[in-house]
């Protein structure tokens, strides 16, 4: 009973951390059901986590197996925004014409933001898409990447720091985005 508790309810969570490293919906899907399998096979007779701790190994779960996927394929493309996107956008305009441009923008803003983010470490893109994504607070992100609270603090401090910086080479400033 409580597996299938765990897994309603961190599921979808899960795999939309999972699509937005990996493209192709197939293979995050696999990537979702590998996360729950290592975890039930691991804690099947085992004690039980609390549900919070069981939700940050399971997150642990999938970006360690996210690295693996991408060291064996050797893919670096990362899609951080989809169908959300076009939140971004009001939709002031009424006509065919102005919905197109919006989602031509809405692409080219996930485009834009899916390169800077690839030129971040996996450490700081996983913490990035935690905290803006997921909305994790920085305890569950030290969770999941192992390390103190102070040390997510430090690592997303860096990690913005390197896309303000990267955004405005490429005449993009994603500060906006940034702010939670």
């Amino acid at each position: 009973m409580f597996f299938e508790k765990l897994y309603n309810k961190n599921k979808d969570h899960l795999f939309s951390f999972i699509r937005r490293s990996i493209q192709d919906e197939s293979t995050a899907l696999d990537l979702l059901q590998d996360t729950f399998l290592n975890f039930f096979k691991h804690y099947t007779n085992k004690e039980l986590p609390d549900e919070q701790v069981s939700r940050m190994i399971l997150f642990r779960i999938a970006r360690n197996l996210m690295i693996n996927h991408g060291k064996s394929y050797y893919q670096k493309n990362v899609a951080l925004v989809g169908e959300e996107t076009s939140s971004l956008f009001g939709s002031k305009a009424q006509g065919p014409e102005s919905q197109v441009i919006e989602e031509m923008e809405a692409q080219n803003l996930g485009k834009i933001l899916s390169e800077l983010l690839a030129t971040l470490p996996e450490e700081q893109k996983t913490a990035i898409e935690l905290r803006y994504s997921q909305s994790c607070k920085l305890e569950e992100i030290a969770q999941v990447l192992d390390l103190s609270v102070s040390g997510v603090s430090r690592l997303l401090e860096r990690a913005e720091k390197h896309l303000l910086q990267e955004g405005k080479k490429r005449g993009f400033h994603p500060s906006s985005f940034l702010k939670h």
